[in-house]
């Protein structure tokens, strides 16, 4: 009782320690082009108006150094619809964007948290010793990349990793029911989690039977229709936009994958018309990937979140067009399985820390001053122009430990028997 009592002291000490300086970060920083796009999309979405349009962010708050126009917010309306609360809750009262920027990123930061205790206790529950599982829940509740993203950025994929992983948890204890909710959930915040539905399925049928297939199915479908497409016809926002975009994310080519060799070679970040089926190339790889893990059991709490990293690995692998912040989807699930199922740190340090290196090559960092000054932008925007052929080589050769390290992964969690040797 003792110790438990002395533990709780200290987590809570540890856990201030996380979110005090990750609320100053997440008060003054954020990304030049995602949160413009996001501050405006909160001030359609109050005033009634659909956040699936060009967004005239500067002549909305009055700043001439923000986007004369910046593109339509690219995720379904959850995000939406939070940013319109927050607007209303935080910014008409105060006027204030700083106020304004961190309440924005404030459900990532306690994500942040929430996820170290999470990780924890699965952790804990696939019998790891306390020494490990404390390391484990000390690393992310002080990551330098999640903090990166979500805190400084202002990016909100450490709530859709919560949420697809409490949906992998329910799901291996039989609650079919919330499986379906919290995964629809995390796909309506972001699609990425879409391709891990069909091991959702495979590990219904193998574990609980058919019968439970038109409960998830069901289940998932009505969560989904109600996140994603109820909120145009209550709010009458035309779909027309997203409609009309939905091949934009077939087309971009770059930022963490190979293909931003094109912008070195073409100066351009779109897929030209001769590869224009590069952009596809995903979709043969995850089934490819789904095939090689069939080989391997689906049966623990383990398997599931080897399966999830394993296919959102391929994924990232192999896309046209990857961003920084969507590698914080694997960060915890191939630490759990990196630790307890290959007993070793290094894939899951590597992973996250190639990435945070990748942001500074591609200059991410330099854009989180903007509400504070734009020198350090204009500082990085200058000197580009000296260094760019060079920055450009450098950011592509980034590319290529990134990929060793995810396919080296990718063959350890199909390595079956090597891993059944490992768990046994």
């Amino acid at each position: 009782m003792i110790f438990r009592q002395r533990l709780r002291k200290e987590r809570l000490a540890f856990c201030a320690l996380s979110l005090a300086p990750q609320s100053a970060i997440g008060l003054f920083l954020g990304h030049q082009y995602d949160m413009q796009i996001f501050y405006a999309t909160g001030y359609e979405v109050f005033n009634g108006a659909t956040p699936y349009s060009i967004l005239p962010t500067s002549s909305i708050f009055n700043r001439p150094d923000f986007l004369v126009s910046a593109p339509s917010i690219g995720y379904p309306p959850p995000w939406a619809l939070y940013l319109g609360v927050i607007y209303g809750l935080v910014y008409l009262p105060t006027r204030n964007i700083f106020a304004y920027n961190l309440a924005i990123k404030l459900p990532s930061i306690i994500s942040n948290v929430a996820l170290a205790f999470l990780v924890e206790q699965i952790a804990i529950h696939e019998g790891l010793d306390r020494k490990t599982s404390n390391k484990m829940f000390y690393v992310l509740l002080f990551n330098p990349f999640m903090i990166y993203i979500s805190a400084a950025w202002g990016q909100f994929d450490s709530i859709v990793i919560v949420t697809t992983i409490l949906a992998l948890n329910e799901l291996y204890r039989g609650k079919i029911g919330r499986a379906s909710i919290l995964i629809a959930l995390s796909i309506s915040l972001k699609i990425i989690p879409l391709i891990l539905v069909p091991m959702f399925l495979l590990f219904i049928i193998k574990n609980y039977g058919l019968k439970f297939i038109s409960k998830f199915t069901v289940g998932s479908a009505v969560a989904f229709t109600t996140f994603s497409y109820l909120p145009f016809k209550i709010f009458g926002w035309d779909p027309g936009f997203v409609l009309n975009n939905l091949q934009e994310p077939f087309n971009r080519a770059g930022c963490f994958t190979f293909f931003n060799i094109l912008e070195l070679l073409r100066d351009r970040v779109s897929l030209p018309q001769e590869w224009a089926f590069m952009g596809y190339l995903w979709i043969p790889s995850v089934i490819i990937g789904y095939i090689c893990l069939s080989r391997t059991g689906l049966k623990s709490k383990m398997d599931l979140f080897r399966w999830s990293s394993s296919i959102l690995y391929v994924l990232m692998l192999t896309r046209s067009w990857v961003s920084e912040q969507n590698v914080v989807l694997l960060v915890p699930m191939v630490m759990l399985v990196s630790v307890i199922s290959f007993e070793g740190w290094r894939i899951s340090h590597i992973t996250w820390i190639i990435t945070l290196i990748f942001t500074f090559l591609n200059t991410s960092p330099f854009q989180l001053f903007f509400l504070v000054s734009p020198k350090p932008y204009i500082w990085i925007k200058n000197l580009d122009e000296s260094f760019r052929t060079s920055r450009l080589i450098l950011r592509f050769l980034a590319v290529i430990p990134w990929q060793i390290v995810g396919w080296h992964y990718f063959r350890r969690t199909v390595n079956a028997r090597r891993l059944f040797l490992r768990l046994a």
